[in-house]
């Protein structure tokens, strides 16, 4: 896992740097979401992880530890096609007017992240597949996923390990 500074750097800085150079015109390389949908979406697993959106554990618990340390805790990126199975098959409607509201949504969540855990160091929220997570594991679990839907969108390069 790369340290907690690269992790905070990429998901509170760099993240706006790269959705700066996105318009509603990019088209992803692979997937069905627009580029609103794609900023949407990881709105809202970052309000999973900062508690607003409360979601059931799908992984059968025998299996939550396995699944994170292969899935979550590796160096493995996100598959290209990763579908989430308590997500529609279908890309969700935008909520948002136009991709700059859903960019300060987004900016908005990530701070309430950050805020969310800074008053107890322990605390964990529930991801559906990979358990109870603390603040690193979900800043991990971010960096994935923005990394997943940011190649998707050709704003850096897909890499298979990180």
């Amino acid at each position: 896992m790369k340290s907690l500074d690269i992790l905070e750097e990429f998901v509170f800085v760099q993240t706006f740097q790269l959705l700066d150079t996105l318009s509603t015109t990019t088209n992803p390389i692979w997937g069905r979401m627009n580029a609103q949908q794609m900023i949407e979406h990881l709105t809202m697993a970052i309000n999973v992880s900062n508690g607003i959106n409360k979601i059931p554990l799908i992984t059968p618990i025998e299996k939550v530890a396995k699944t994170k340390s292969l899935l979550l805790l590796s160096d493995r990126s996100m598959p290209k096609f990763f579908h989430n199975p308590a997500l529609p098959k279908d890309p969700i409607p935008c909520k948002n007017s136009n991709i700059t509201e859903a960019i300060v949504s987004l900016k908005t969540a990530l701070e309430l992240f950050k805020n969310h855990f800074q008053s107890e160091a322990s605390k964990t929220q529930l991801h559906n597949i990979f358990g109870e997570l603390n603040y690193n594991e979900w800043l991990w679990f971010h960096y994935k996923h923005f990394h997943h839907h940011f190649a998707q969108f050709n704003l850096i390069p897909y890499s298979e390990k990180f």
